[in-house]
C-alpha cells in the first residue's frame, strides 16, 4: 500500500513539475519578446508572432507531460490483466 501512495506523490510531482517547467518557459519567452519590444518598439508585430508560435508549443508539451502524469495516477490502482 505505501508504493501506491509513493505512486500518486510522484505522479503529482511530476505534473507540477511539469507545468512549472513550462510556466517558466513561457515567462522567459515573453519576458524577451517584451524586452525586444521595450528596444525596438516597431518591430513589435513581428515579435508578437514569433512569440505565439513557440508558447502554444511549450504550452502543448505541458500539457502533453500533464496527460501522461495523470494516465500514469489513474492506472496506479488498477489490477494487473494476466
Amino acid at each position: 500500500m505505501l508504493y501506491l501512495g509513493l505512486g500518486y506523490l510522484g505522479a503529482g510531482l511530476g505534473a507540477g513539475l511539469c507545468l512549472l517547467a513550462a510556466a517558466f518557459g513561457i515567462a522567459r519567452l515573453a519576458s524577451a519578446a517584451l524586452e525586444g519590444t521595450a528596444r525596438q518598439p516597431e518591430a513589435a508585430g513581428a515579435l508578437r508572432t514569433s512569440m505565439i508560435i513557440p508558447a502554444a508549443l511549450i504550452e502543448g508539451l505541458g500539457f502533453f507531460a500533464l496527460v501522461i502524469c495523470l494516465l500514469i495516477a489513474l492506472n496506479l490502482g488498477l489490477p494487473k490483466a494476466g
